[in-house]
């Protein structure tokens, strides 16, 4: 059965988060399964540090401040017994845990916890119908990315009746503070003016240039892949408002001020309210920021009524393709893409090819747990350490793109394409090398690489500064016997996907 509570549980730097959760428990409450989305920050903190406290509780305000991001100040807690955690000091029972597996191949996380020690602070007091009417209508609130907004107030309304009938003083407030934010949240979300933007991940096969006094700098090799996807949707609204991600937050704002700054005063977009519903990781190969950027560009062109702006151009608006365009032309178009690189610094590099990726085949990521690549500062100084390509090896990385990788694909010649691909990475990797420590930027990686190429796997490449290892497969089947042989091996991710053939969709 589904028992409703709340988890508490730590991030990296130690900071509480407190959400309502239902998992999913047997008579004896000794193990737990939740069922976070992955956009949660349950969820991000348990996959980071596998430990938290599950509380049985009565006061359904404590509940609904909770499911709407309202526990300022936090409530009393204290130490847990057993676990690195914090428990509610007001909750009638609590159940420490550790996290056992996680399963977050689908949109919805499968956990699975081992409750540890329990602790019993006072009896439950009980639920009347109010009580009753407030956990459902705290669940609404959480489900509005979900829901059509129609049926969120249906059921709403209904809700209300019981509580009007049988609430106490904490029941109506919760009520009305649950309906003033569910009505807060739609009263801007008309049919036209919500959009939503879907769009998946870029891997980057590696550069053709680097650190030229003349002719093109950068250009670049990549595929843009279905999983993981980006998605979110935006409207116009009475202030800016981004819900998703905490980490992405200032990212997104950043986004929204450098685009109004590029914008005519006509084209201005309004004041709006973004949601992150789904979003890679970031720094981990797969060009988050660039889709994400591109995301909110978009939505944001499409609120101003300036719908067929085209990618580059919302890259130059909001500071995009410092290096490499593989992936604002990959939200265009998708496929495997081939960019020339750029001539002048403040230039976007231009897409000289694109083919479609062969749709039965398959691609794994493969990554190892709370593992990053190089960004920000640390990517600009690597690049400034590195030796200027040598021409040779550029003409040699030309060759591989136009006369081996672009005609295997477009033949759907697996074997070539996987031969081309190992190639293509073992030698921008080797150039790499200095700066990442080896041809693959993580030791868990290059080990997993030499493994697979000795089993016969040959399309083994690592996408942009890593730490996420692509692995190409003929189809499904293929794609899931090595996971199945190789994911016990390592403390890797690993994710199947498919190319993504198409631009980004905009609804």
């Amino acid at each position: 059965m589904i028992l409703e509570g709340i988890v508490t549980s730590l991030d990296e730097h130690g900071a509480v988060n407190v959400a309502p959760m239902g998992p999913i428990v047997d008579e004896s409450l000794t193990t737990l399964r939740l069922r976070p989305f992955k956009t949660s920050q349950t969820y991000r903190n348990l996959k980071a540090h596998p430990q938290g406290v599950f509380h049985v509780v009565d006061d359904v305000l404590l509940l609904a401040r909770a499911a709407i991001g309202k526990l300022d100040p936090l409530p009393e807690l204290f130490t847990a017994e057993h676990v690195t955690g914090k428990v509610v000091a007001s909750a009638c029972r609590w159940f420490e845990f550790e996290v056992q597996s996680l399963d977050d191949s689908q949109e919805r996380t499968e956990i699975v916890a081992k409750v540890v020690h329990t602790g019993r602070n006072r009896d439950f007091f009980g639920f009347n119908r109010a009580k009753h009417a407030v956990v459902e209508a705290a669940i609404l609130a959480t489900r509005m990315h979900l829901l059509p907004r129609e049926e969120i107030l249906r059921q709403l309304s209904a809700l209300e009746i019981p509580v009007q009938k049988t609430a106490g003083p904490r029941e109506s407030e919760a009520f009305a503070m649950l309906k003033q934010y569910v009505s807060r949240e739609t009263q801007s979300a008309t049919q036209e003016s919500l959009v939503t933007i879907t769009t998946g991940s870029r891997l980057h096969f590696g550069l053709l240039s680097n650190g030229r006094t003349s002719g093109r700098q950068f250009g670049g090799v990549g595929l843009m892949v279905a999983e993981p996807a980006l998605k979110l949707r935006a409207m116009a609204f009475d202030t800016d408002e981004v819900h998703g991600p905490d980490e992405l937050h200032p990212r997104i704002v950043g986004v929204i001020d450098s685009y109004r700054k590029k914008c005519t005063r006509e084209l201005i977009p309004p004041a709006c309210h973004i949601a992150i519903e789904q979003a890679p990781s970031s720094h981990v190969g797969l060009g988050s920021g660039t889709q994400l950027s591109l995301a909110v560009s978009r939505a944001l062109a499409e609120l101003a009524g300036e719908p067929e702006v085209p990618a580059v151009e919302l890259a130059r608006r909001v500071g995009r393709g410092l290096r490499s365009a593989i992936g604002i032309h990959g939200f265009e178009h998708g496929g495997f893409l081939v960019e020339a690189g750029k001539l002048v610094p403040d230039e976007i590099s231009p897409l000289v090819a694109r083919v479609h990726f062969p749709d039965e085949w398959r691609i794994i990521l493969a990554r190892p747990r709370s593992a990053s690549g190089l960004s920000g500062s640390a990517e600009l100084q690597g690049f400034a350490t590195l030796q200027p390509m040598p021409e040779s090896l550029t003409e040699r990385l030309c060759r591989l793109a136009l006369l081996e990788l672009l005609p295997a694909i477009t033949e759907t010649r697996f074997d070539e394409c996987s031969a081309a691909l190992f190639d293509f990475g073992r030698l921008v990797g080797e150039y790499f090398a200095p700066v990442q420590g080896n041809v693959y930027g993580h030791p868990t990686m290059m080990r997993l690489s030499e493994r697979l190429r000795a089993a016969g796997v040959h399309g083994v490449g690592q996408t942009s500064w890593g730490p996420t290892l692509f692995v190409l497969c003929r189809d499904a089947d293929h794609a899931a016997s090595i996971v199945r042989d190789f994911s016990a091996e390592t403390d890797c991710e690993f994710t199947i996907t498919r190319a993504l053939n198409h631009g980004a969709i905009v609804e």
